[in-house]
Formats: structure tokens, sequence, C-alpha cells
């Protein structure tokens, strides 16, 4: 298996008519989704992401399906 360096890379997240919505910090590998509703089913393939380095992008592959919690409190 190859590792890929993912320090210079950000992780793009896109909503599922392909407009990015996201964009995480550099060499984290990760990015919130805000703006959904407590509880809500988020179905695979809602949304894509990919890595960027700014000038060089992954392909996009789909976000598996996930649930979104409940609110803290």
């Amino acid at each position: 298996m190859t590792v890929v360096d993912r320090s210079n890379q950000s992780l793009l997240i896109y909503d599922k008519t392909g407009k990015l919505i996201v964009t995480g910090e550099k060499g984290k590998g990760t990015a919130a989704i805000t703006g959904l509703a407590a509880g809500a089913k988020v179905a695979e393939g809602d949304y894509q992401a990919s890595f960027s380095d700014g000038t060089n992008e992954s392909d996009k592959v789909p976000v598996s399906a996930f649930d979104v919690l409940p609110a803290e409190g």
C-alpha cells in the first residue's frame, strides 16, 4: 500500500451538485460540514471529498452515509 503525504493538502467537500462547500485546514485531513439539522440522516454520495494542494486535486470520492449528532446541552 502506498502512503500519501497529506501534510501540504486540504480536504475539500462538495455537495451532490458539485459545488465546493468546505475547505479543511491544510495538513489536518478533516473538514466540518456545518448547517445540518440535528438528527438528520445524510445518504452516501450526498457529499464528495477530495484532497488538494492548491494546484492539483485528487479524484472526488463519495462520503459515506452518516447521522448528524444531536445538539449537546
